[in-house]
This record gives structure tokens, sequence and C-alpha cells, in this order.
């Protein structure tokens, strides 16, 4: 299986070593969390910041310490439920590939190169390169508290969806950056949704 879905490896390390941890009483009461970092770019993150802050604004019911983090870990808990109820991997697999190429790699360009087939006849074919940047655009850290249980539930995801994803590897890291940059780009395409914003003040209650 690939090596790890996360920077935790908590699927590997189940299968390698099986569940040796006994949970008590309080392990139930207080379930434990992890710290994932992620990295989006800088303009995306203050973009985020203004949506939760129109949020805020908007609705009084808004919670003060509502922040970005929340924000993208609730794209990610809503991602996760709709996997729950039977997401179909024909539809999610194929938004995941363009989303990686669109989010997380570098811009491609197209080039045409001779190759030879014999030792007198040649052929071009079309290959597809990194265009290399030379001016690194500035990129902000995000620092995402999420319950071990919902990391480890994203990297079975992952796992399963694999066999379709055409040799394409993810991370839940590479999840949660791909939601919330899909997510931007909707904002930013059809503005503000108020039953966007209700339905993610709705889903904060329950989940934190």
């Amino acid at each position: 299986m690939k090596k790890s879905y996360s920077q935790f490896n908590l699927l590997s390390n189940k299968l390698l070593y099986g569940t040796k941890e006994k949970k008590g009483f309080f392990d139930y009461l207080l379930p434990k969390y992890r710290y994932l970092q992620i990295e989006v770019p800088y303009y995306e993150f203050l973009r985020g910041e203004v949506f939760v802050e129109d949020m805020k604004d908007l609705f009084e019911e808004a919670p003060q310490n509502l922040s970005l983090y929340h924000l993208i870990a609730l794209l990610y808990f809503d991602f996760l439920e709709q996997v729950k109820k039977g997401a179909k991997y024909d539809q999610i697999c194929p938004f995941l590939i363009s989303s990686k190429k669109k989010f997380l790699e570098g811009p491609m360009v197209q080039k045409r190169v001779l190759k030879q087939l014999t030792s007198n006849l040649f052929s071009f074919e079309q290959r597809e390169e990194e265009i290399e940047v030379t001016s690194e655009e500035k990129r902000a850290e995000i620092t995402l508290r999420i319950k071990e249980s919902e990391i480890y539930r994203g990297e079975v995801f992952l796992h399963d969806i694999y066999p379709y994803m055409r040799g394409e590897e993810l991370t839940v890291e590479d999840l949660l950056v791909i939601l919330f940059m899909d997510f931007l780009q909707s904002i930013k395409v059809k503005g503000n949704s108020s039953q966007i914003m209700k339905a993610i003040l709705l889903n904060f209650e329950d989940y934190f």
C-alpha cells in the first residue's frame, strides 16, 4: 500500500502493528486530537479570513471565536459525511484528480518533442512539462486541530479510492487544501451565499 496518507501514518501503523492500545473511560470523554499543517497561497488565506469575518458581520449567532481553521475543518467534516452517505467514487475521483493539478501542482505547458522511431524515421509527440516558477509565491501555513479518528477516516477513504485515481496520490493534508481552495473558487465566481453561511454555522454547533 501507499506509504502514508497523512503525516501521522495512522492507517499504515494500524496495519503494521495492529490496535494494541486499550481505551479507558476518559478516552471516550476526551477524544485524541492531532495537529495537521497545511500551506495555501497567501491571498487565499486572506480571502478565507474575509469570508469568516463576513459571516460574523452578517449573523449575530456566529461565534466570535469562529476562525479560518474552523471553516477548513468543517469543509473536511462535511466531505467525509458525504462519503459516509455513499458518495460515488466515479464522481469524486475525477474532481480530486483535476483539483490536484489545479491547486497543488505547478502550471504545465505542452511541448512537441521529436522522437526517433527507427534509424531514418522520426515522429513528434506531445509532452506536458511543469513550468519553472522563478519568483516564489508567498504562502501561509495553517494549523488544524482535528480528532485523530477523523484523520484516520480520511486516510481510509484515500486508500479506498487509490485504485480509481489513475496513479495520482493524495494525503489528508492535500485533501484539506483542495476542499478549501475549491470552496474559495466557488465564492469568487458566485459570491457569498447566506444559505451556505447558515449551513456552516449549523455545522459549527455540531462539531465544535
